[in-house]
């Protein structure tokens, strides 16, 4: 059953993994979102944007079962213009199944408007004992283009060599992404993602934050293919921030993230 399992899991295998509670609760809306240690890994090319150093960590169980847990771990460098990121992504329990990323990004910001990025990612699944690990290499590429301060625009391709975790069976697939991030007013972002992969229906993620407070924001998100709506809440103190995020799923149950995040260093000069 493992060794079937193994043969197939390369269609389902790193399906969406890496987010934080902050893209969860806007219904994984997060292709131009530039402001989170994490964002890297959604799309490399938001690095350029993102304006302090800082770490994030996220934990959370998919539909409450612990064989299906995510811990998560981000670190991201922003320097002049060059910006550098890793992490690394947990999925499942060890000695039965699971996978793990690790990845490397770097961006490069041209004129404070575009951003160029690439992630570099070890991609490894591993079951319960006496069966072989499987691992890949994988790229994703991705841009950024800061139209003005209240339009911003993204695109990323993840998986692009399509990497095979077994020799000579469906690889990995390219998933092609667009994101529009819109902000009205200062206390408001309005989120928009379209993504395509060929062997699936596109999926369409909608997303909104709404400050009520300062350092209290409060967050919506819905999705298709499957439909689900996720909602939380975040809350900043100086350089710590604290978010919460809960996402429902009609037949497979309730998920709950939490993230931890943690900026230092002075700000990029915009």
């Amino acid at each position: 059953m493992i060794f079937l399992y193994s043969s197939a899991s390369t269609q389902a295998a790193f399906d969406n993994c890496g987010s934080s509670a902050k893209i969860l609760s806007l219904g994984n809306a997060s292709i131009a979102m530039t402001d989170e240690p994490a964002c890297f890994f959604t799309n490399p090319g938001a690095l350029g944007f993102l304006r302090e150093r800082g770490f994030q960590a996220s934990l959370s169980r998919l539909f409450d079962l612990d064989e299906l847990s995510e811990k998560e771990f981000y670190v991201a460098f922003p320097l002049s213009s060059f910006s550098l990121g890793g992490g690394c992504y947990i999925f499942g329990k060890s000695n039965y199944y699971q996978e793990s990323v690790f990845s490397f990004a770097f961006a490069y910001k041209v004129k404070d408007h575009v951003s160029f990025g690439s992630n570099f990612k070890y991609m490894r699944v591993s079951f319960s004992p006496g069966y072989n690990a499987l691992s890949a290499l994988s790229i994703d590429v991705g841009s950024t283009y800061k139209v003005n301060n209240g339009f911003q625009v993204g695109f990323v391709a993840r998986n692009l060599n399509q990497p095979e975790l077994v020799k000579n069976s469906d690889d990995i697939p390219t998933i092609f992404s667009f994101g529009l991030a819109v902000f009205p007013l200062p206390e408001v972002t309005l989120l928009f993602d379209l993504s395509y992969e060929e062997r699936y229906k596109e999926q369409l993620h909608l997303g909104q934050e709404i400050k009520l407070l300062k350092n209290l924001p409060l967050r919506f998100g819905i999705q298709t293919s499957p439909a689900r709506y996720a909602f939380g809440v975040g809350f900043n103190k100086d350089k710590l921030v604290f978010d919460y995020a809960y996402s429902n799923h009609s037949v497979l149950g309730d998920t709950h993230k939490i993230s931890f995040s943690f900026c230092w260093g002075k700000k990029k000069t915009e």
